[in-house]
């Protein structure tokens, strides 16, 4: 059944109300106001709904001009035509009605047929502003925008032009935040400072394109562009200080006038990218190198599924180093792409363009697969493999269907879960956590080792770490690459990080590690494995099938002394060393010591129960023992560091309490040694 269009008559004669009625009922619905104030009821509750309103002037309550006072105020009824109904032709009350906005006039009596004339008029002409004039800010439309700048670009004989993209930052987050009204309120004010900055100008066509994103085109200057952009910030900030909006305007100088403007609108999107989700940069100009960007991003898109059903894709392996034996526990499995006709082509520029179109997941499965192929090989020549770690992408971790495509590829390939173990990177925790952790748990139950992949990386790492069932930490060395000294920040993080990890009963794997310093600094402070270039590149299943055969024979030279192993085994929660170094009926403690600096990096429980000073005394008290305890040890390691000759020490922690502390050095590592101390009570022996 077709839809009438509703015409709202407002009229206080219920005779002129009836006849229009009778007129109008065959095509129309129609309804019924008897002055100004309830017009305006009507139509705030049916706004949706009039297409146009037939208006008497002379009204008790609310005449006919001061309703269209009121009305104009409303942005939102800008489209619907207002037809006012007079009785005299007085040229004073036709301008004052044209004035306020009314679209046409008809006269009392009315002649039924040049009504309906004009009703269809009003309706035809205000659907065809309504295609040009965008509801929320009463800019110009996409299509009508680009017939602006197609007619500004013909009549312009000189000078060079821009089109702008301007897109608002973190405009989804108003409207989920503080509602669809604040977000109209942000989109209508940038609206009002786009008109006022065309009044600055001549040439100047502008309108909103879609959502948050607006678009102008205006006479080239870089100070031009400043003075668009600034404007529009200055005027944001007023809009409301707590939103903390920021816009991201992408420029391109047009170089070809005849150029389709749809491109033109590509090129500049292509720069505002470049600014997108950057606090300090607003503004970026498009250059041909993005174009180019665009195609080999598209050509990288459109070979996917060919590449995976041509299995182009191939398994790279990197070894995992255990630091206690310096010998290889397994390899994290690495994609590489062999293309037939362009050869290798780089993670770094396929991978961030399947994570960006979602193709990632696709990518992840197919690596799956194929390690689970390669286990699958070992295991029936005979070999006893190390897990390999496979990646999991944000893509597939939220895959409602993960934990059953995991287990049936295990099945079919007959692979114990705990040889192949998955790498999640600390950005997938952070959206929905209650799934991640009921995938993680289901995962677990299966068997499955699950590793933080970029520890650190997040915003939330303390939270995820708290509440997620991880079972290896994944740190990069990237803390450290840049900075030359081993006393920098980068290494008390990595360091921090590593003794969390360790009272979490969590080994940790360091990745890009490269140079023997970095080894020796990991072993130092109880790291237990290391993976980079210092050890092994990512290499070809051969390769790394030779690099196992050949490992008995390799050799890393590490400066760190003989008793790297025993650090490691202490710092070991769960090995049977570090059990026992908790079970010892005598106070163990073991110290980092640097530059006239000393730290405790763990001590036994009979350490904590008879030398902490914690328990049954005050803080002052406390203090005092602590730094006396400090003392002593300052001037004992460091006669030890200079190679001084030095006793077993005796020292009275209170009145006839006394202990002996013997000191021994268990690593080195360039400015820094290990050392651990055994504190013996002697009180009986001093009576």
């Amino acid at each position: 059944m077709e839809i009438k269009n509703t015409i709202l008559v407002v009229d206080d004669e219920e005779f002129v109300k009836k006849s229009l009625t009778d007129v109008l009922v065959d095509e129309f619905e129609v309804i019924g106001a008897w002055n100004g104030k309830e017009a305006l009821e009507i139509l705030e509750r049916n706004i949706n709904k009039i297409a146009v309103i037939v208006l008497d002037l002379i009204m008790p309550v609310m005449d006919g001009f001061q309703f269209m006072e009121e009305f104009r105020r409303h942005k939102e009824y800008d489209n619907i035509p207002v037809i006012v109904a007079t009785s005299n032709e007085d040229w004073h009350s036709e301008k004052k009605c044209l004035e306020a906005g009314v679209w046409d006039f008809v006269m009392k009596p009315y002649n039924p047929v040049l009504l309906q004339f004009r009703i269809k008029n009003a309706i035809d002409k205000s659907r065809m502003i309504m295609s040009e004039r965008d509801a929320v800010t009463g800019l110009y439309t996409k299509f009508k925008f680009y017939q602006e700048v197609r007619m500004l670009l013909a009549d312009a004989h000189d000078g060079d032009f821009a089109f702008v993209r301007i897109d608002i930052d973190r405009f989804k987050m108003i409207n989920n935040f503080y509602g669809i009204k604040e977000g109209d309120k942000v989109l209508s004010s940038v609206a009002k400072e786009l008109d006022r900055v065309a009044l600055v100008f001549d040439k100047f066509a502008y309108g909103r394109l879609e959502n948050d994103v607006f678009a102008v085109c205006m006479p080239y200057q870089e100070e031009n562009i400043d003075l668009l952009v600034k404007a529009l910030q200055i005027n944001l900030k007023k809009v409301n200080k707590d939103y903390n909006i920021k816009m991201s305007c992408g420029v391109y100088v047009i170089k070809d006038r005849t150029m389709d403007v749809s491109e033109m609108y590509d090129r500049a999107f292509l720069a505002a990218k470049n600014c997108k989700g950057k606090f300090v940069e607003s503004v970026a100009y498009y250059d041909d190198s993005m174009i180019e960007n665009m195609r080999q991003e598209q050509f990288i898109i459109n070979e996917v599924n060919k590449a995976i059903d041509e299995e182009q894709f191939e398994v790279f392996l990197q070894p995992k180093i255990n630091l206690v034996t310096d010998k290889s526990y397994g390899a994290e499995a690495l994609v590489r792409w062999k293309h037939p006709d362009r050869g290798m082509i780089s993670p770094g520029e396929f991978i961030p363009v399947y994570e960006r179109n979602g193709i990632i997941g696709r990518l992840d499965q197919y690596m799956w697969r194929h390690v689970c192929m390669l286990l699958r090989r070992w295991l029936d020549e005979g070999k006893n493999p190390n897990p390999i770690s496979v990646n999991v992408s944000r893509v597939n971790i939220y895959n409602p269907h993960l934990v059953e495509i995991l287990k049936k590829l295990i099945t079919e390939y007959r692979i114990p879960a705990g040889l192949l173990n998955l790498e999640l990177t600390e950005s997938a925790f952070m959206e929905d956590q209650a799934l991640v952790m009921k995938t993680m748990s289901r995962l677990h139950d299966i068997g499955f080792k699950i590793m933080m992949d970029d520890f650190g990386s997040g915003y939330s790492s303390l939270n995820v770490l708290k509440d997620m069932e991880v079972d290896y930490l994944k740190v990069d060395m990237k803390f450290l690459q840049q900075s030359q000294k081993f006393n920098s920040k980068g290494e008390k993080v990595i360091t921090s990080v590593i003794r969390m990890a360790k009272w979490l009963h969590l080994p940790s794997i360091v990745e890009g590690v490269e140079t023997l310093e970095q080894v020796d600094f990991l072993k130092c402070i109880g790291c237990e494995y290391a993976q980079g270039f210092f050890y092994a590149k990512p290499m070809p299943i051969e390769e790394y099938e030779a690099f196992l055969e050949q490992e008995n024979m390799r050799v890393t030279g590490s400066f760190t002394d003989e008793n790297a192993d025993i650090i490691g085994e202490i710092w070991n929660t769960r090995s049977n060393t570090g059990i026992f170094f908790d079970m010892l009926d005598i106070p163990i403690a073991i110290y980092e010591y640097r530059n006239n600096k000393i730290e405790l990096l763990r001590a036994n429980k009979k350490y904590d129960n008879d030398i902490s000073f914690e328990k049954g005394i005050d803080e002052n008290e406390h203090n005092r023992r602590v730094r006396n305890e400090c003392n002593i040890l300052l001037e004992e390691f460091g006669k030890l560091v200079r190679g001084e000759f030095f006793e077993p020490v005796e020292y009275e922690v209170v009145s006839d309490l006394w202990y002996r502390l013997s000191i021994k050095p268990i690593g080195r590592r360039a400015d820094t040694m290990i050392i651990m101390v055994t504190f013996c009570e002697i009180s009986e022996y001093k009576q």
